[in-house]
């Protein structure tokens, strides 16, 4: 009888705190979503489709929350690049949006953010941003890259890309200081570039304002078309 009760003394706290901390976590398990903390500054993002696409997602227990599906969800919005979710005791869901931002147009009414990557912004986007971009969806990352290496070049001899066409067949044409279209073609692109700059620096530049357009589709030259203003000017 002794030792029952000493055992009884024993067990007796340890299943009491057992059973306490049974309940706890049964609560805390249970517990609802108290809170949802959203962080980042958004412009663009429809907040209001945003809560609607979390709803589902927060009509759970706190600890139960999908942190993946709701994340997946969030970033189907086109203007949020991505969408970082965690948990934060004791009740609280934080919302981390990182929005992107725009760095060109993408052919008549997509757009490209500043990590290359091309978008549908979900209405008509005004803002000129001084960069378009006409290519298929495969060819996109191409013809970023390809901008971005040119634009360092022409920088240098003050010319500034404004559109860049990537044609079904792969030839590129340019648009420069948006009124001088130059036509590349898709073979020998680097020694072309580099006869248009060198032509550029030596001649072009001074007639800058009457170029209409230049041809760099030859073997060892190029052809001018002049702003018909300046071939009536010849004319006179």
């Amino acid at each position: 009888m002794a030792r029952l009760a000493f055992w009884v003394k024993v067990l007796a706290p340890l299943g009491l705190l057992l059973l306490l901390v049974g309940l706890w976590l049964n609560w805390t398990l249970a517990r609802p979503v108290g809170q949802v903390a959203i962080y980042g500054e958004v412009q663009y993002t429809d907040l209001e489709k945003l809560q609607s696409r979390s709803l589902p997602w927060l009509d759970d227990a706190f600890w139960r929350v999908d942190l993946k599906g709701l994340k997946a969800s969030l970033e189907q919005d086109p203007w949020l690049r991505e969408v970082l979710v965690r948990r934060v005791w004791p009740d609280q869901i934080r919302l981390e949006l990182i929005e992107r931002v725009p760095w060109a147009h993408w052919n008549e009414s997509h757009l490209i953010d500043e990590q290359g990557k091309g978008f549908n912004p979900g209405f008509v986007y005004s803002k000129e941003l001084g960069r378009h971009i006409y290519s298929k969806k495969d060819t996109l990352a191409e013809a970023v890259k390809f901008w971005q290496d040119l634009d360092v070049l022409l920088q240098k001899s003050d010319l500034k890309l404004t559109e860049l066409r990537h044609e079904q067949r792969g030839a590129w044409q340019l648009e420069l200081n948006a009124s001088i279209r130059v036509l590349v073609g898709r073979d020998n692109i680097t020694s072309r570039i580099n006869r248009f700059l060198w032509a550029w620096q030596h001649w072009l530049a001074s007639e800058a304002s009457n170029l209409a357009s230049v041809d760099l589709r030859y073997p060892n030259g190029l052809s001018v078309a002049w702003q018909k203003s300046s071939l009536i000017h010849l004319k006179e």
